[in-house]
């Protein structure tokens, strides 16, 4: 029964506001004048109030005024906006994937119906289609099939007007529309877009269409075949050597694939370029080359964010290398650069739980070393506290830990120690520890 009930209750949350036009009244609420209902219905959609927004501008959708007395500046196509805005901002507020769900779907169905209304000259058609890619792409945990329809938008665009959709952000939405029909193996519509845009392309935008001309045409070794000779014949081909890299992947050439990246990297410094020497080399457990270009990656970083994540890189490189000291200094600046970030806590327990294999390579685990394992679990736990999307990750690990710490024989016996009591972990412990200079508690 509560099933039904709240199945039926999902029904109708989805039903009243995806039909929200044929369900809204023509009139304002409470009484109100259009001018005073779209006054109040401006002010919370500036102030971001937007389910007060939504309460006085839903009228405006079944009405559809094409003027409002006493505002000479009313555009109903710019209502649609915003009411496309409000309804976007409502739902992903929502806690419940089907309310989320359904203002998104309402989002939409305005979306549509402004290009049914105001889509009347084949620029404005263009300008609706995409912010209707964009939606999609956006919002398409809630859409089904979203990032495919976004696409698919994109790709009309290069129907539409070509030259326009070549030149729009930068040729990121002829990458993200040609690489999709690329990756699918849909060779035709490929082919179409290529015909169309290539005409009105030019420096990078005409380099990722020859590319994906090859990808679409070629294997990767028939990509080698092609791609080879240029760089022979121009060495600073940089979209060549970047094809090549990618064919090399494929292929599983590693040692040409590293030529490659090097020469991108010469050629074209850039984050990137220094992020893929730096993953390439860790996954061949060269980890003082991964060093060098993890710190590269660093320099070039914009996000504060990416800079922290690169730091835990650069923790786990110098924990394969033993060097422990750097290793915890790499955490403590991703720590530094997010407190919040549970994930750094994590690495630094890994980095003192290392400090102990590291301590016992040649020797049995003594009750010294236990006490350490008490330090790994006071970062663990702060993790979970601080981060709780890392929860399940610290429960994990925590019982392995606390297996291993000082026993009752080891605390009172061995190291003299009471419950509560502070011991410092440095090199009055032991030496191999002097690095870590933290304080736990005694449990």
């Amino acid at each position: 029964m509560k099933q039904l009930i709240l199945l039926i209750g999902i029904l109708f949350v989805s039903s009243s506001l995806t039909n929200a036009q044929a369900n809204c009244n023509e009139t304002p609420p409470d009484g109100l004048s259009p001018l005073a209902a779209y006054s109040l219905f401006y002010s919370n959609y500036k102030n971001g109030d937007y389910e007060f927004a939504l309460k006085y501008g839903k009228w405006m959708m079944c009405a559809k005024p094409e003027k409002l007395e006493g505002n000479p500046q009313f555009k109903l196509d710019t209502q649609y906006n915003r009411l496309v805005t409000i309804y976007t901002e409502v739902g992903r507020s929502k806690e419940s994937d089907e309310a989320r769900t359904a203002y998104i779907d309402t989002a939409l169905t305005l979306i549509n119906e402004q290009l049914e209304l105001f889509g009347n000259t084949p620029e404005e058609k263009f300008d609706i289609i995409f912010k209707r890619g964009r939606f999609y792409q956006t919002n398409y945990n809630y859409i089904e099939d979203g990032l495919q329809k976004a696409y698919q938008d994109y790709e009309k665009l290069f129907e539409m007007n070509p030259e326009r959709a070549v030149s729009m952000g930068d040729g990121y939405y002829l990458r993200q529309a040609l690489n999709n029909l690329v990756s699918k193996g849909e060779k035709e519509r490929a082919q179409a877009l290529i015909d169309n845009a290539k005409p009105h392309a030019e420096g990078e935008a005409l380099s990722f269409i020859e590319e994906q001309q090859q990808e679409l045409l070629g294997s990767p070794e028939e990509q080698v075949e092609y791609f080879a000779p240029i760089v022979e014949e121009n060495p600073a081909d940089i979209d060549a050597w970047r094809a090549l890299a990618e064919a090399y992947d494929d292929l599983g050439e590693r040692a040409k694939l590293k030529e490659a990246r090097l020469k991108i990297n010469e050629l074209d410094p850039s984050f990137e370029s220094a992020m893929a020497l730096a993953e390439l080399a860790q996954s061949n457990a060269n980890y003082a080359e991964a060093d060098r270009y993890f710190k590269e990656s660093i320099e070039r970083a914009e996000e504060e964010a990416v800079k922290r994540d690169i730091y835990l890189d650069l923790a786990d490189a110098n924990i394969s290398m033993g060097r422990l000291t750097q290793a915890k200094r790499y955490v403590q600046n991703a720590i530094n650069i997010d407190p919040n970030h549970g994930n750094s806590y994590i690495k630094m327990a890994t980095v003192y739980g290392a400090a102990v294999t590291q301590c016992t390579e040649d020797r049995k685990l003594q009750a010294e070393d236990k006490v350490v394992y008490w330090l790994v679990i006071d970062y663990l736990n702060k993790a979970k506290s601080i981060d709780s999307s890392v929860s399940n990750t610290v429960n994990s690990q925590l019982n392995q830990y606390e297996e291993v710490t000082p026993n009752t024989e080891d605390k009172f016996f061995t190291l003299g120690l009471e419950d509560g009591q502070s011991i410092k972990i440095d090199s009055s412990l032991m030496s191999c520890y002097g690095f870590i200079n933290e304080s736990t508690t005694v449990r």
